[in-house]
């Protein structure tokens, strides 16, 4: 078995035992058996390779399993305070302010201890809670502040469990509309500051140049401001199941590093120049929203999906996808399970690695002028890979979506890149900025444009509620199952050529 395939299977099998331990619970003596039974075939038989790499898989899935259980905590020091009384505390603002059309959700670090009887004990990082305040109080990341309020544990019902759903963070309090001051600015990473001050300046200078939606949806596709667009807006790129455009995701910026990478040959650069050139579009992409965490993992996978490309055998990078998973999940395990970003980025990357070639071969009616039939093709080969797990989560399917992606994505790339433009020369000189977001604005209008009028369309988008998961389950073995059978039957047709020619 040669060393690509072994780093396969253990990354694959610390993979699977992160996912059996988010979803089940393994008893300690299954646990028990099956590591002596690994450790048997790896001591055993060590000169038997194959049967050694699979006692060696087995053990890397139990250390999967272990490693989500021992990052697994269901308490913090600041509990105790939940659903009590009014308490005051101090905390240190660790995230970007979540800013909304009618609040802005704050993520900061207690450092702290809250009065009792007038008494202050001081401590450093007791944890982190959610704080909800009022829009137009206008905090920044790095903002030290005092509050006073009530902590309350955070709900979960059979639906959903916002609990868990907060605790991948580190999170287990919320505290609404507390009353708050600013004690001082400028605590936090100097380096992730400066780049958020420039983040705010740049969507402040959006917001100048253009009027809304068009500004809200710009900031959306840039910065990662789509909770700050319109409700009536939000609702149109829902029902056309065209959101992924408006947030940044691994989905996103798949499919857009694709299409840069397509757009750059399109041009006649050659395949190096066109992959260097999407390369740095990611790169600045990532930098423009803060380099946060889910703009890195997206910009991972959009360099993924380039690297691919580039080498021209999109088959063939299954061991970086995974080793990309594998990372992801070394640092938070949590997001297998809670992140619904993570993943649909992973499966729109394996759709456009794995599936778009299949799909471009029944698109013979798209021209190939400017790429246009190998965008179609990724978007659509994303959009089937996501499809079951964004109804899943979401219980909602637009069947209008394959025609609203078609007639917008491609121009997502140009619509970027005048944006952005736009943006920085408004930075330098407004009125300069108002002239070039003309262009812009075009191209803004006209992709909110599709989706207001396909939203219209009856039946546009359907609510389909409590899907069983088993659903998922065979969907998937179906479409892994086939596209195993496609790539073997090709393997077996070019073996038997190679032996004909030979």
């Amino acid at each position: 078995m040669s060393k690509s395939k072994i780093f396969f299977w253990i990354c694959t099998s610390f993979v699977v035992g992160i996912f059996l331990s988010s979803f089940f619970e393994i008893p300690v003596l299954c646990k028990l058996v099956f590591a002596f039974i690994c450790t048997v075939l790896v001591v055993v038989f060590w000169r038997n390779s194959k049967v050694k790499v699979v006692g060696l898989c087995g053990l890397v899935l139990l250390f999967g399993i272990w490693y989500f259980q021992r990052t697994q905590t269901s308490s913090s020091p600041l509990q105790v305070y939940n659903d009590k009384e009014k308490i005051t505390f101090q905390g240190i603002v660790v995230k970007e302010p979540d800013v909304r059309t009618d609040k802005t959700q704050l993520t900061v670090e207690i450092t702290q201890v809250p009065r009792e009887s007038g008494a202050r004990e001081s401590s450093k990082k007791l944890g982190k809670i959610l704080v909800v305040l009022p829009r137009a109080l206008q905090y920044q990341y790095g903002d030290k502040l005092e509050m006073t309020g009530k902590l309350k544990t955070p709900k979960e019902d059979e639906d959903f469990s916002y609990k868990d759903y907060l605790a991948r963070y580190g999170i287990y309090s919320i505290c609404y509309y507390p009353k708050s001051k600013l004690i001082s600015p400028g605590h936090g990473n100097p380096v992730l500051r400066v780049l958020l001050t420039g983040k705010n300046r740049l969507k402040e200078t959006i917001n100048s140049i253009l009027p809304e939606p068009q500004a809200s949806y710009l900031s959306g596709m840039l910065l990662g401001q789509k909770k700050a667009m319109p409700q009536e807006v939000r609702e149109w790129f829902n029902r056309c199941s065209t959101t992924h455009i408006t947030v940044i995701s691994g989905m996103h910026v798949s499919i857009v590093a694709a299409l840069l990478m397509n757009l750059a040959l399109a041009i006649y650069l050659s395949r190096r120049q066109a992959f260097w050139f999407a390369i740095a579009g990611i790169t600045l992409f990532v930098i423009l929203t803060g380099a946060q965490a889910s703009a890195v993992r997206a910009g991972i996978m959009g360099g993924l999906v380039l690297l691919a490309m580039y080498s021209g055998r999109l088959s063939d990078i299954k061991n970086a996808i995974l080793c990309a998973a594998m990372g992801m999940l070394l640092i938070n395990p949590q997001v297998l399970k809670f992140d619904v970003g993570f993943q649909l980025s992973f499966l729109a990357t394996i759709g456009i690695v794995y599936l778009s070639p299949y799909i471009k071969k029944g698109l013979k009616l798209f021209p190939q002028t400017f790429k246009i039939r190998d965008s179609a093709s990724m978007t659509l080969s994303a959009q089937v890979m996501t499809l079951p797990l964004i109804l899943f989560h979401f219980g909602r399917i637009s069947l209008i979506a394959p025609l609203a992606n078609v007639l917008i994505l491609p121009f997502i790339p140009l619509t970027m890149m005048l944006g952005f433009v736009s943006g920085i020369l408004g930075l330098a000189w407004l009125f300069l900025g108002k002239v070039a977001a003309w262009f812009a604005w075009l191209f803004l209008t006209y992709e909110i444009l599709v989706v207001r009028e396909l939203s219209k369309i009856p039946f546009a988008s359907i609510e389909i509620k409590n899907i069983w998961i088993g659903l998922l389950v065979v969907y998937y073995l179906v479409l892994f199952g086939w596209l195993w059978w496609v790539r073997r039957k090709e393997m077996v047709v070019s073996s038997k050529t190679a032996k004909i020619l030979k």
